[in-house]
């Protein structure tokens, strides 16, 4: 008679195989925390508590169900929180809770999430405005210029509206810049509408533009001064060996008509 607590009743309790596709894997893990209590002479005792992400449930991405979306959302990311998972697992167990509709499961489905999220495709026009970023390899007048395009584009009233829509429309240009010194520097000058905001911006860069030719040009005399000081020595030393070979022969010449004028 086998006994009541026999390990070989349940087999299934003490072994799990990864390969064994018909055993479903354990729905729920311990994670044992640490906790050290420093009192007197009491040593450090392991604490044993639930893992909040083996708690969480698949979602199956039923549309129309946004409530619920976000309610499950909320969960997960309070799990991940309390877990204190670290970003590779967040990832793993968020994509092991997606079931039915919300896996992609085809290259179609793969490839148009791949265009929602990052390709800006079933993104409104509107959305596209409110969300521009001046990007690091655009110049601040390139960045109005594409925010300009996404405003009309929006059918905001960015050039002939009323005055307050124009000046959101240069706030919002103020506020996305990445260069603080010069958002700063407009916000202090009070612009009123695109049109002033792009003179402002045209009239820095070509201000920039004159202060490096100006950097430039107090450079380049220097460079010509020190290139024309060495031939100006050296001809200044083959002038005197010339000089010094003439006054020599000048010598000889009149040594030679001094020896002539005593053999007469």
């Amino acid at each position: 008679m086998e006994s009541v607590g026999s390990p070989d009743q349940y087999p299934n309790l003490h072994e799990y195989d990864p390969d064994d596709l018909d055993l479903d894997p354990p729905r729920r893990a311990a994670v044992a925390s640490a906790s050290a209590a420093t009192t007197g002479r009491s040593t450090s005792v392991p604490r044993i508590r639930d893992s909040a992400m083996s708690e969480l449930k698949g979602f199956a991405g039923k549309e129309g169900d946004e409530d619920r979306a976000r309610a499950w959302l909320n969960k997960a990311k309070s799990a991940f929180v309390r877990d204190q998972a670290p970003d590779e697992e967040k990832c793993l167990v968020f994509g092991d809770l997606l079931t039915g509709s919300a896996r992609n499961r085809t290259w179609k489905d793969l490839l148009r999430s791949f265009q929602v999220q990052y390709c800006g495709r079933g993104v409104s026009v509107a959305r596209q405005y409110y969300h521009a970023r001046k990007r690091s390899d655009e110049s601040p007048l390139e960045y109005l210029y594409r925010l300009n395009v996404a405003g009309l584009r929006a059918r905001l009233q960015i050039k002939d509206g009323p005055s307050e829509i124009r000046k959101e429309h240069v706030e919002h240009f103020i506020e996305t810049l990445d260069d603080r010194d010069l958002a700063d520097h407009l916000a202090l000058l009070r612009i009123p509408d695109a049109h002033t905001l792009e003179e402002a911006l045209r009239s820095r860069q070509r201000a920039k533009a004159r202060q490096s030719k100006a950097v430039y040009g107090s450079i380049k005399p220097r460079q010509k001064n020190n290139s024309a000081a060495a031939p100006s020595a050296s001809t200044r030393a083959v002038r005197a060996v010339k000089a010094s070979s003439d006054s020599s022969e000048s010598e000889e010449d009149s040594g030679g008509s001094d020896g002539e004028a005593g053999l007469r």
